[in-house]
């Protein structure tokens, strides 16, 4: 994206094929990502709020993008100025003419009904002249894909203002206070106030400059923007004159503040913008005046239809005062594309007392400096005062910023920033070998800077989505250098080297320190989880002893039945530790008198001994066979087949501490992990994994989790064809991916057994024992990377 990008003749045509009509699958498709584009809902969310204005905004985007038969959605194909390529979304002029919108004249003095003015604005394409311009979709430098609403579109939906009460704003702090309304969270894009003066500098084809912006978002309302998106509108005129984006910097400065910064006072936008600051501040995509607006132009003047537009079929702007098809969005301030008009009247006599002379030299200096030829088209501007300067505002702000970041959790893009510094200063102090490949990076270094203790990063909770437009964005600041790979197809496939002595890893570091001197610990020691809170599960073997040795010995049953176990978990259950059984025989040794005196360290067997433990029966006797019975043995034989003759049991246990979880006969329930080839194609793979249920951890926990810590598809089988039943209520897992180390290291808590850093940080700590890996033939066992 460049500046102007269709302020050129003929921009909005260059490279474009002919205009192709989409299929109504792909219009669906299309109106849904509108939706998510527009709103912090979708669908029935939207819906489910119940307010007027927005179930009359989806209606309209219904029908300007599920176009009604003999109406049309077509795409072209653009080449952007920069080079890139982009599809332009139009929609073709509505049928024929019919007043189903009363023009309500929000010009006129004094209050207006809000609802008034919502339930006049239309519901169904309120252009019927001529085609106009809805979307752009472009992807940027980032790699990122854009859905960009057009000026057309949003002129006719109803502006974020939230709802006021009254429509005629003494102040800019009454925009900004609409920020923080119910209704303005809903709305994605957030919208900027400037000065009517700044406006035919932008139609002109300039960027909006930091010190030309009379009103900012909160840092939160920015960020649930896809793309930095935001609307510019005058101050007296709601109705959007221009699109564009937020400058990189600036968005970065101001919502992911470094240095400090990180406090309400250093958040405040009169930090960043206003008058006295330099440099762009929001990128313009579309704007009023540029050759989208020319093109689309209507072919038969609005004046053809007498003063009684509306009652002659024109569709009336309730906000804008005039008709949409007169050629300038049905606004009646907005001036042949050359300059925005205010259009709300509002008490500004506390202003003029206050900068009334300085607003002159002000706009004086705005026009000498566009004069002049310089890009700062929208300078120093005396009367410009922002309303996060005011403390009232200011402490409103920040006060709702912090309650809408506690409801929607954990904030990932500052884990993200925090671990991308962390992990370079572990490969600084560990002179790790560069250049690496940016997925070993991630996996093995980033992941394992997210500190134990905390929420665990997600890619896909964060602003870029992907590792690359993060990184792509952090070499932008000079911190890192990325290489591209051999055939030069990804151009951010290496880390190729670290800056050091950047200023912001710097003071990352000195921010680090004073954390680490806060805690009482050093540095080694921070984002370290103590050992002492780690739970581990533990499998220890029990015996049963038969009924019928129990009775041809006549056993104490009170020692049979662990009436004396140390733990009230065995109680009375029978499960006995080795110790235990094992003492069962010496006092059986000890009370039938059997050692044997001829020999040192023997035992000597009697009959019920004997049968106990060297008889054989019946069923597994073999035709002829005779055996010997031993008379004296060696105590240590004779223990080894007491232990060999009782029935096996075993208890899952919690350490430290002890605590038994679960007894149970036989050996523990195995966790198979099964490594096998994906269908059709014999180099790659797909691991499965069954019997986690067994030991309370969850499936689709399971999951969500692994698919986010080792970056892989899965999916949840609870019927897999080909398989072995699985029992009721339980699942299994499917992961793309040779992943047997990974989650063996995952399911026991042994970040050793792998270096995927994913592992770090592991809930689970199942002994290894339990886990059971097979690997299908043909299966290569991996080794440690």
């Amino acid at each position: 994206i460049t500046i102007a990008m269709f302020q050129k003749e003929g921009s909005s045509t260059i490279g474009g094929k002919k205009d192709v009509a989409l299929r109504k699958s792909d219009r669906r498709k299309l109106r849904d990502r509108v939706l998510d584009a527009l709103f912090t809902g979708t669908g029935s969310e939207i819906i489910s709020e119940k307010e007027e204005w927005i179930t009359r905004a989806e209606k309209l985007i219904d029908d300007a993008i599920v176009a009604p038969k003999g109406e049309d959605v077509l795409s072209r194909k653009l080449k952007l100025p920069s080079g890139d390529h982009a599809t332009l979304f139009l929609r073709t002029a509505s049928g024929p003419l019919f007043g189903d919108s009363s023009l309500v004249n929000a010009t006129a003095n004094g209050t207006l009904s809000y609802d008034d003015i919502i339930k006049s604005f239309p519901i169904t394409w309120p252009y019927h002249q001529s085609t106009q311009p809805i979307l752009l979709e472009y992807e940027d430098s980032d790699r990122k894909v854009s859905l960009i609403p057009l000026l057309p579109l949003l002129a006719a939906l109803p502006p974020p203002l939230g709802k006021p009460a009254s429509t005629t704003p003494t102040s800019a702090s009454s925009t900004e206070n609409t920020d923080n309304n119910n209704e303005s969270r809903t709305y994605r894009i957030p919208n900027i106030v400037v000065h009517s003066e700044v406006s035919k500098y932008i139609c002109r084809g300039a960027d909006l400059m930091r010190s030309g912006i009379r009103s900012f978002p909160s840092p939160w309302t920015l960020r649930q923007s896809k793309g930095r998106l935001v609307s510019i509108s005058i101050i007296g005129n709601p109705q959007p004159v221009a699109i564009g984006m937020i400058e990189k910097e600036l968005f970065r400065e101001y919502c992911y503040p470094k240095n400090g910064n990180r406090g309400a006072a250093g958040r405040e936008a009169g930090n960043f913008v206003g008058p006295g600051r330099k440099g762009v501040g929001v990128t313009i995509v579309n704007c009023y005046g540029d050759d989208l607006w020319t093109n689309s132009l209507p072919t038969k003047s609005v004046a053809a239809f007498g003063s009684n537009a509306v009652a002659k079929g024109a569709v009336g702007n309730p906000l804008g005062g005039g008709v949409y098809d007169d050629g300038n969005f049905g606004n009646v301030g907005f001036v042949d594309g050359t300059l925005v008009h205010p259009i709300l009247d509002f008490d500004s006599d506390d202003d003029e007392s206050e900068s009334g002379e300085s607003d002159e030299n002000g706009e004086e200096e705005v026009k000498n400096e566009c004069e002049e030829g310089a890009e700062g088209a929208m300078a120093d501007m005396a009367q410009l005062h922002l309303s996060d300067q005011k403390e009232e505002t200011s402490t409103t702000a920040t006060s709702v910023d912090k309650s809408a970041e506690e409801e929607t959790g954990p904030d990932h893009d500052d884990i993200l920033e925090d671990a991308f510094y962390a992990s370079l200063l572990y490969l600084l102090s560990s002179k790790t070998a560069l250049p690496m490949p940016v997925s070993v990076y991630y996996a093995k270094h980033l992941l394992a800077a997210v500190p134990t203790t905390g929420p665990r990063l997600d890619m896909k909770q964060t602003t870029y989505k992907k590792i690359g437009p993060f990184l792509k964005e952090m070499e932008s600041t000079g911190v890192i250098q990325l290489g591209a790979s051999k055939d030069g197809k990804d151009r951010f496939a290496f880390l190729t080297g670290i800056v050091k002595n950047h200023p912001d890893l710097n003071q990352f570091k000195r921010d680090w320190k004073k954390e680490v001197e806060a805690s009482g610990g050093d540095a080694s020691m921070v984002g370290v989880a103590s050992a002492t809170e780690k739970k581990k599960l533990a499998v220890v073997d029990l015996f049963i002893v038969p009924r019928h040795v129990s009775d041809g010995l006549q056993l104490d049953n009170d020692a049979v039945m662990a009436t004396n176990a140390k733990t009230d978990e065995r109680k009375g259950t029978g499960f006995l530790t080795k110790t235990e059984c094992r003492a069962l025989l010496e006092n059986y040794i000890e009370k039938e008198s059997l050692l044997d005196p001829k020999g040192k360290g023997r035992v000597l067997v009697n009959g019920p001994l004997c049968d106990a433990l060297y008889r054989i029966s019946k069923k597994n006797k073999q035709a002829g066979q005779t055996t010997e019975y031993p008379t004296s043995v060696k105590r240590k034989d004779l223990i080894e087949k007491w232990i060999e003759r009782m029935d096996k049991g075993h208890a899952l246990v919690q350490m430290p501490g002890s605590k038994i979880l679960n007894l149970g006969r036989g050996g523990p329930k195995p966790v198979d992990i099964e490594v096998e080839f994906r269908q059709g194609n014999r180099r790659k793979f797909l691991t499965r994994l069954r019997g986690m249920e067994e030991y309370g951890i969850a499936g689709e926990a399971l999951s969500q989790d692994v698919s986010q810590r080792f970056a892989c598809s899965s999916s949840i089988e609870t019927d897999p064809v080909g398989r072995p039943a699985l029992k009721k209520g339980r699942v299994e897992l499917v992961f793309q991916g040779h992943l047997s180390e990974e989650l063996t290291a995952l399911l026991t808590g042994d970040e050793k057994m792998t270096s995927h850093g994913g592992v770090k940080g592991s809930e689970y700590s199942l002994p290894k024992s339990v886990i059971n890996v097979m690997l299908r033939k043909g299966i290569p066992a991996r080794k440690k990377r």
